[in-house]
C-alpha cells in the first residue's frame, strides 16, 4: 500500500484554492442601476470582501452585470454566455474591460467586471446631442485606434 505523501507545491495549491472562496451576494454592497439590458440590469457595487493578504477589506468597485437565467434560456443564448465568459475571463487590454469573477444562484447569472467610471461613448454623444467635427474626428481616430487594438487582442487569445 502506498502512502501518499503533501509536497509544498501541492500544500500551496491547496491553501490557494481554499483562500479563493467562492463569491457571493453577501461579498457586494450593491449600489445605483448603471445600465439595463434585454437579459437583465448592470450595477455598481463595491467589494465588502475581506482580503487575506491584507485582513482588510478591499472596497473594490466593480460592476455587477445581473443577467437573468430564464430570460438567457429562453433567447437560447446560454452557450454564448459561457463562450463570453471563457474568452473575457483571459483578455487584458486596458481597452477592455476585465472580467474578474461570475457566480450564479437559481435564478440569476452573476457578472464582476471592471468598473469604467467615464462610462459609455454613446452616452456622452447622447448628453451633448451631438460632438463637434474636431472632437469627432478625434475620437474617431482614437476609436479605431483602440478597436484594431481590441481585435488584435482578440487574435491572439
Amino acid at each position: 500500500m502506498a502512502i501518499a505523501t503533501e509536497t509544498p507545491q501541492s500544500a500551496q495549491k491547496a491553501a490557494a484554492a481554499a483562500e479563493k472562496k467562492r463569491w457571493t451576494l453577501n461579498d457586494f454592497d450593491i449600489g445605483k442601476p448603471l445600465g439595463r439590458g434585454k437579459f437583465g440590469h448592470v450595477y455598481i457595487a463595491k467589494e465588502k470582501r475581506v482580503s487575506a493578504a491584507y485582513h482588510a477589506k478591499s472596497n473594490h468597485i466593480v460592476a455587477l452585470k445581473v443577467l437573468f437565467k430564464s430570460q438567457l434560456k429562453q433567447s437560447q443564448v446560454e452557450h454564448q454566455l459561457r463562450r463570453e465568459v471563457e474568452i473575457q475571463s483571459h483578455l487584458r487590454h486596458p481597452n477592455i474591460l476585465r472580467l474578474y469573477g461570475y457566480f450564479y444562484d437559481q435564478k440569476r447569472v452573476y457578472l464582476i467586471l471592471e468598473y469604467a467610471a467615464k462610462g459609455e461613448l454613446y452616452k456622452e454623444l447622447q448628453r451633448c446631442k451631438y460632438f463637434s467635427e474636431r472632437r469627432a474626428a478625434t475620437d474617431s481616430k482614437r476609436n479605431l485606434f483602440r478597436i484594431s487594438s481590441r481585435l488584435r487582442c482578440l487574435e491572439t487569445n
